[in-house]
């Protein structure tokens, strides 16, 4: 099959919610018929395109299946679904220089909400680090004054793991100055071992246990007026896989600190 017979195949809405509705396990053509409320001479119809073209199965025990090309190229649009969902703010923000692993894993994120509004995400921000209550992980290009208080809070419960990477620039940030006492800061988060530098950072992220929020950059900065939220697991375990990638990328930032203090 080629990939132009692929697409056309799904160019018929009705196909597409068929294929879509046999991607959670086999059904009958009546289940189908009950579930999508489409007429049984339709399914049938859609049914054997979708086999003629090895997307679809009969199984001996009469029931229909998606094959495991079916399911790989299912997993391809629901990548195209999600981009549609917002597609307004991919194509206005940066994700082109995502390592392709974790975009490929998008089209899993699908119960992921957009937000618009500086303080509302800000409020977003901070209520996922008040109620973290095992871990926090962060990539920002700013050092958040406003957050610290939390954050120091956290700190002083020592059950709970907090890394975080920052820009290069951050600490001539008008947030680090402000900091009172940095010696005392840096010795309740362990700087040394649980905060490491970004030579350039062109998106922001905050994961907790609790949920997660992720900023893309537009016009050449980070813009913090939009972003993507959630707090179904699948989408923390996408946010925490990719700091953990970005994580070994970032350095030490003690030869910064020792410039600053």
């Amino acid at each position: 099959m080629r990939i132009n017979d692929f697409f056309f195949e799904f160019s018929n809405e009705g196909r597409f919610e068929v294929f879509k509705s046999l991607y959670k396990g086999k059904k009958r053509h009546s289940q189908i018929e009950k579930e999508l409320d489409i007429r049984g001479s339709e399914i049938s119809r859609h049914l054997k395109r979708l086999i003629e073209k090895n997307l679809v199965k009969k199984t001996l025990d009469n029931k229909y299946s998606i094959t495991n090309i079916g399911k790989m190229f299912l997993g391809i649009l629901d990548i195209f679904e999600l981009s549609l969902k917002y597609e307004n703010y991919f194509n206005s923000h940066n994700i082109n220089d995502f390592p392709l692993y974790f975009i490929l894993k998008l089209g899993n994120l699908k119960s992921m909400r957009l937000n618009s509004g500086t303080m509302q995400n800000i409020e977003l921000w901070s209520d996922l680090i008040k109620n973290s209550k095992k871990y926090i992980l962060a990539i920002s290009d700013q050092f958040q004054d406003s957050i610290l208080p939390l954050v120091e809070r956290k700190i002083n419960d020592m059950s709970i793991n907090i890394r975080a990477l920052v820009d290069k620039n951050v600490l001539k940030s008008k947030g680090y100055e402000k900091l009172q006492d940095r010696h005392a800061f840096y010795q309740k988060i362990n700087i040394s071992e649980n905060i490491r530098v970004l030579k350039q950072i062109d998106f922001s992220l905050l994961v907790t246990d609790k949920g997660g929020i992720f900023f893309l950059s537009k016009e050449g900065k980070v813009d913090y007026s939009e972003c993507l939220f959630d707090d179904n697991e699948l989408f923390i375990q996408w946010l925490r896989e990719l700091f953990e990638w970005y994580w070994k990328e970032g350095t030490n930032i003690k030869p910064l600190l020792g410039r600053r203090s």
